[in-house]
């Protein structure tokens, strides 16, 4: 492994040698602003370079773009924005330069326009990022939370090594939305080893709204949303489509994915098509010193689209289906309460430190799938009506260690715990034409859903809900200055099945939650590179039936649980300012929020674990306090010298019980990444190489309630990741080559967000190998 690593950094540091001297004069940048004709900055314009489309960008909340690794000479610029005429720029690039599109409406090519990848942000005052270009690239093969990851702002929650969830501002679970394709995602994300099931590639576009966004998503969007989009349906007749191969070392995991689509012609002009599949595989994950044991996962993904514009209308078709059975460590399991914190003190487990790729009990099963229908009509005034009409079921079956007391084979092939939730939802959203400096839009949503439980051992009831909303969002622009407001109603209806212990009869109870949420904020451009948002929101969440309801061991994450039915809606009043600077050499974006949050809910250890005839498990109850999360968010990208830029990016998180006049249990702690990044336009067959190395450093977290934990939290940690690639043509396909080597030191750390931190490190040096083909 050494000599590998070895001759691999030599080879790369040779390559890069020849590439400084056979560089080409691609090093300039093109920035600008879009506007309409009456000066109000456009979001969402794509702005390209004719002659490889692979240089572009998308244009802001301010209207700007930047265009990186511009080549000397004459050069033709396009920009394209949904209604609006397509405009063209003619330039001549001896050094860094800057262009103004002002864009007409096109009232006559309206449904013939498309802004490639591209969905509006509703809510433009609350701050968001994007997982974009080169880093999602570098994504692809990780869970949607590891993924996330890479964003300032973001971090996640863990189950050991094959299941993370994405955790914004220090919130996650059901306080972070997930929209699939445009449908908010329902699944069972109320565990903190319930991972969201998606798969990542259907999206080619992954935003994160970060921030109070119930105004527009509705109900328990407190800690924000993310919103996995993928590429409009071609416009050009042909087949086309992208394949992605992936292998790492770690856990011998190896993922294919591939896309295919089109558009049909003759008599079924109009429609387009796409087809798009995973399947990935993993043994046992490797900490620097040890075997993980079951730990794999197996995975198989699908989704297709077809869809039809003609004359103004838009109809279009969606699927898509999850399903995945991930192994849980064997060494989270206890016999016995001495066991338990024998495994707590212990820095290796003892269990079988080998390699496999069987996945045995204690595992989960999940399957989901969600199926939508879209119909848009665009008005001659350049307004939009838009509903969505989307159902999905997620079946998700846990299979303990522990057998059940029986000779039955039937039985026992059955889950201990299982749960199928199916949910119906619509929405319907009305976009206003952009007049005067007003633009906004109105919508009502609306869902039920049903959750029925099938297991062997009760955790959870069943239940059905009904939940309805309304909306309104207005802006103004004038000139620098763009001001944002909006409301909305939510209104929930649940009723909770159950059955009585002793007496076996069953009964149920019935719970209504409704709120009014608001949002205001403003953007204002002091001047082309800087800029300043502020954003006051509130938000609300009702509790979720396992923070009412559980009772019983979960073993999915080798835990006792135990709800509580009194508890109340969260309540949220989130503060936010943002300033972004851009400048030819200096890219920096600081977000500062501050979240007041009623009655939040949250898991407490309890003084001793419970012992159980299946073993011995850390005890924890729900309850809720009055609390404060506030933050600072930074990145900054510096070109300080040609070819070379530094990029640094923090992520600072700070918790407080104002109820117990404590810290807040289960914030995240600090964590710092600083990385240089070298890259050139073209050296031979290679195209945009590259070459980065990365520290990232994490905090020991101190900031904890003292003594109620079952273990203090980790030491702090420093790893280092590094990467090279490039883009090449093979028989004319663009192919795109990544060769990661992360935490190439192989350090041995723990995660303070990963429940199984008490038992295990975290995973070790992992080396991999991306490659993405398209034709």
């Amino acid at each position: 492994m050494v000599r590998f690593f070895s001759a691999t950094v030599l080879l790369v540091l040779f390559c890069l040698h020849a590439v400084v001297v056979r560089a080409q004069d691609c090093v300039y940048r093109i920035s600008g602003t879009v506007t309409d004709n009456q000066r109000h900055p456009l979001l969402g314009a794509v702005v390209r370079i004719e002659t490889d489309s692979t240089k572009g960008d998308v244009t802001d909340t301010s209207g700007k773009f930047t265009i990186l690794n511009a080549c000397q000479g004459h050069l033709m610029l396009t920009c394209k924005a949904d209604g609006f005429s397509t405009a063209v720029a003619h330039i001549h690039i001896d050094g860094n330069n800057s262009v103004q599109f002002v864009l007409s409406a096109d009232k006559n090519q309206l449904h013939e326009v498309v802004v490639n990848g591209v969905r509006m942000q509703d809510l433009h005052t609350v701050s968001h990022t994007e997982l974009k270009g080169l880093a999602l690239l570098q994504s692809r093969g990780k869970s949607l939370g590891e993924a996330l990851k890479m964003l300032p702002g973001l971090n996640t929650i863990q189950t050991g090594p094959t299941i993370a969830k994405p955790v914004i501002h220090g919130l996650h679970s059901n306080r972070v939305l997930l929209l699939n394709n445009g449908v908010r995602q329902e699944g069972q994300q109320w565990g903190s080893e319930h991972a969201p099931e998606i798969d990542p590639f259907v999206a080619n576009r992954i935003n994160v709204v970060k921030g109070a966004a119930s105004v527009r998503y509705g109900a328990d969007a407190i800690g924000g949303v993310v919103l996995l989009d993928p590429d409009p349906l071609p416009i050009n007749k042909g087949i086309s489509g992208d394949a992605y191969l992936i292998g790492q070392s770690n856990g011998r995991m190896g993922t294919a994915s591939m896309s295919l689509q089109g558009k049909l012609s003759e008599k079924l002009a109009g429609v387009a098509w796409r087809l798009q599949g995973t399947v990935k595989r993993a043994g046992n994950f490797s900490t620097p010193n040890y075997f993980l044991k079951n730990t794999g996962i197996s995975e198989q993904d699908f989704s297709a689209s077809v869809g039809y514009k003609r004359n103004g209308w838009e109809v279009a078709g969606y699927y898509s289906m999850f399903n995945t059975k991930n192994g849980i460590f064997e060494g989270a399991h206890a016999g016995n309460i001495t066991d338990l914190y024998a495994a707590f003190s212990r820095t290796r487990p003892i269990t079988q430190s080998v390699f496999s790729y069987n996945i045995g009990r204690s595992y989960q099963r999940v399957y989901h799938d969600l199926a939508k229908a879209t119909a848009i009509y665009r008005f001659a005034n350049e307004g939009k009506l838009e509903l969505n009409i989307a159902r999905q079921k997620d079946l998700r079956e846990e299979f303990d260690i522990s057998l059940p007391f029986t000779k039955d084979p039937e039985l026992l092939k059955k889950p201990q715990v299982s749960f199928q939730l199916k949910t119906h939802s619509a929405e319907l959203v009305y976009t206003q034409p952009s007049l005067n400096g007003f633009s906004g839009n109105v919508g009502v949503a609306g869902n039920t859903q049903g959750n029925v439980f099938r297991g062997i051992r009760y955790l959870i009831p069943n239940f059905r809900t009904y939940s309805g909303g309304a909306f309104a969002i207005e802006r103004y622009t004038y000139k620098r200055l763009t001001i944002e407001a909006g409301a909305r109603y939510d209104y929930r209806w649940q009723q909770v099945y159950q059955r009585n212990q002793s007496t076996l009869a069953t009964y149920h109870t019935t719970l209504e939650f409704s709120n009014i949420t608001a949002t205001g904020g403003a953007i204002y451009r002091l001047s082309d590179q800087l800029t300043f948002t502020g954003n006051v929101g509130t938000a609300w969440r009702a509790p979720s039936v396992n923070e009412l309801y559980i009772h019983g061991v979960h073993f999915s994450d080798a835990s006792y649980q135990d709800g509580d039915s009194t508890l109340g809606a969260e309540r949220s009043l989130n503060t936010s300012v943002t300033m972004s600077y851009q400048s030819t050499k200096l890219r920096a974006t600081i977000d500062v929020y501050n979240n007041i949050i009623g009655n939040y809910i949250y898991e407490t250890p309890q003084a001793r674990p419970v012992t159980l005839l299946s073993g011995t498990f850390p005890a924890f109850k729900f309850t809720q306090d009055n609390v404060a999360i506030r933050g600072v968010d930074a990145s900054v990208q510096y070109d300080f010298l040609s070819h070379f830029t530094l990029q640094s990016r923090a992520t600072i998180v700070r918790g407080y019980n104002h109820t117990a006049k404590d810290w807040l249990i289960y914030m995240p702690a600090d964590r710092y990444e600083n990385g240089l990044v070298f890259n050139l336009h073209e050296f031979g067959f290679m195209e945009e190489p590259y070459l980065s190395v990365e520290n990232v450093s994490v905090l020991r977290q101190d900031r904890v309630p003292p003594g109620i934990d079952y273990a203090p939290p980790p030491a702090g940690y420093s790893i280092f990741n590094a990467s090279t690639g490039f883009t090449t043509h093979i028989r004319k396909h663009k192919t795109q080559l990544d060769f990661t080597v992360s935490n190439f030191t192989n350090a041995a750390y723990r995660e303070y967000l990963d429940r199984f931190r008490y038992y295990a490190d975290n995973i070790g040096i992992n080396f991999i190998v991306k490659t993405k083909i398209s034709f």
